[in-house]
Parts: structure tokens; C-alpha cells; sequence
């Protein structure tokens, strides 16, 4: 079993300003490497992370999440944008991400897929609604119901650009040597779903383009009466090129493992030994919940435990 787990940079939000000490820190509490995340805004951010004692495993596109011609940043383009000069940009921005990722030894490239544009009222009623306690009531229904028939109005299109980008992207990846991880997503308009995962894996090479499962999002998906969860894992663990770990609670995601809902033996028995294991923990848990992670974690079989370790050894 796989005995590494990384650190996402999306914790360094809460009081780090140099990524050298975020480092040494995380290597302290038990992480064996860090993912960088767009909460790093700049190649010198990124080469600071890289002096630190643990190595860069895997690299969330857009990183460094700078500014774009578009007066937006990097990290909200979209890949799947039916404007092909937004699309063509949101590409260019992850050609250089794959670019670093080669530079500083990293294995893979984390990619959010895009979205198709609905608007947000509906999804941020659906999520209000969820914390208001009114999931079982036909109020409810009827917003959840809405927000597929409002996506299906485009989104063969916004897949197609989908494609076009992880194909555009592909062959970049297999010259580099890094494997590109498409990611479950957090709400229904963004691109893929779990059948247009399905159709974009079909597509390209297993060499280098896979699945990356979210625990939380894929909870989250589940929590809001779509998708379940574990058939995500069930469809494309042969895929899997890594995985973010984190819970959810009553509130949200982003939560440390161990910490809510997630059934963390369920997720252990589909991940292969070679997975990234990256946790991606909200800048709004204390270091107290961050430092007993890995324990947990091995506790739960998501990462081997130490005496198996020290054996190899």
C-alpha cells in the first residue's frame, strides 16, 4: 500500500505567506509531498515551495493562478467555453502548468474541466435549501430537477470543448511525462458528470489522461440527491491517476477526514497503490485538525500504516 500523502497549498491560505515554511510545517505533521494549488499566484510563490524538504507531487491547474487578458483570473477561465479565444487562453494557462509540473519533478496535473454557464441562483438555492433542512420537500425537488433540464440546453456543445481541450492538452502531457487528472466536480453545471467522465476517458490514451476522484465533492453530489458516490470510484478506479481527500460535514467539504460523513474504508478498497493521495483541507480548519490527518488516515487504510513502512524500509 501506498504510504505517501500530500498537502494541498489550499491550507496555506490560512496564515502562510512563504510556501518554504508551509513546507517544513506539513513535513512536520507527517506528509510525505505537497500539491501546489491556484492559492499559489506566482512563479516566485512556486519556486519558494520548492526549496521547502518535501517534493511537489502533483500540480492543480492553473498553477501560478495569475490574471488573464480577460481582467479574470487563470483558475476561473473556462476549459469548456463555447468562445473559443476564453477556451483557447484557459488552454494556453495549462500548457504552462504542465510545463512547471515537468520542471519541478511533479507526476501529474490536477484539470477542472470546465462548466456550462447556467448561472448560479439556482445551484445557490439548492445548497440553501440543503442547510435550511427543506431537502425532502417538493420546493426542494423542483430546484433540483431545474438545474439539469437548464444544463441540457448546452451542454453538448460546452463537452465538445471539453475534448477538444483534454485532446489539445494530451499530447503536451505524454512529451513531459506527466499523467493529467480530471477531476469529479462540486456542482452540476461544471463538466464532467459521471457519464461525461465516462466519454471523455473513452477518448483519450490511459497513458496519460485519467481520473481524479474529490471525496468531497463527490459527497457533495450525493448529498444534493444526484450522483452516489461511490459509483464514481466504481466506474473509473481503473483510471485513477489521484484523489483529494477531504470530509463533509452538515456545513460543507474541505473538512479533515475523519471529521464527517465520508465512509473512508469504502474509498481505501478502490484506491490502487500508485494513486496521488492529496488532501485538500479549507483554510478555515485549525492546525490541530491538519496535524492528526495522516494518522487518521492510515488508521483508516487510506495510506499504509508506519510499521508497514519502516518494514519496507
Amino acid at each position: 500500500m501506498n504510504h505517501e500523502v500530500s498537502l494541498s497549498t489550499m491550507w496555506a491560505r490560512r496564515s502562510y505567506i512563504d510556501l518554504l515554511e508551509f513546507s517544513h510545517d506539513a513535513r512536520d505533521w507527517g506528509f510525505t509531498a505537497i500539491e501546489a494549488n491556484a492559492y499559489v499566484t506566482s512563479p516566485a510563490m512556486l519556486d519558494r515551495l520548492d526549496r521547502g524538504p518535501l517534493p511537489i507531487n502533483s500540480i492543480h491547474n492553473p498553477a501560478p493562478n495569475i490574471e488573464s487578458s480577460r481582467g479574470i483570473r487563470s483558475y476561473d477561465l473556462n476549459l469548456a467555453s463555447r468562445n473559443e479565444s476564453e477556451r483557447t487562453e484557459a488552454v494556453a494557462f495549462a500548457r504552462d502548468t504542465i510545463a512547471h509540473a515537468e520542471r519541478l519533478g511533479a507526476h501529474a496535473v490536477v484539470l477542472h474541466m470546465g462548466h456550462v454557464p447556467i448561472g448560479k441562483t439556482a445551484q445557490r438555492q439548492l445548497h440553501d435549501m440543503w442547510h435550511a433542512d427543506m431537502m425532502g420537500t417538493e420546493e426542494y425537488a423542483a430546484v433540483q430537477r431545474g438545474i439539469p433540464k437548464l444544463r441540457s440546453l448546452t451542454e453538448k456543445q460546452h463537452l465538445e470543448q471539453a475534448l477538444r481541450t483534454i485532446l489539445d492538452l494530451e499530447g503536451m502531457a505524454r512529451e513531459c511525462g506527466i499523467m493529467l487528472g480530471m477531476e469529479t466536480r462540486h456542482n452540476l453545471h461544471e463538466i464532467p458528470n459521471i457519464d461525461e467522465m465516462a466519454l471523455l476517458l473513452a477518448e483519450t490514451d490511459p497513458e496519460v489522461v485519467g481520473y481524479w476522484h474529490d471525496t468531497g465533492h463527490a459527497a457533495t453530489q450525493q448529498r444534493l440527491g444526484y450522483t452516489i458516490h461511490e459509483e464514481w470510484l466504481k466506474r473509473f478506479a481503473d483510471r485513477l491517476v489521484g484523489i483529494h481527500l477531504h470530509d463533509l460535514n452538515t456545513e460543507r467539504d474541505h473538512q479533515p477526514p475523519g471529521t464527517g460523513e465520508i465512509d473512508w474504508q469504502m474509498i481505501a478498497s478502490y484506491l490502487p497503490d500508485n494513486a496521488i493521495r492529496v488532501c485538500e483541507i479549507g483554510e478555515w480548519n485549525d492546525s490541530d485538525g491538519v496535524k492528526g490527518i495522516p494518522a487518521f488516515l492510515r488508521a483508516a487504510g487510506v495510506i499504509a500504516p508506519l510499521n508497514t513502512v519502516n518494514a519496507v524500509k
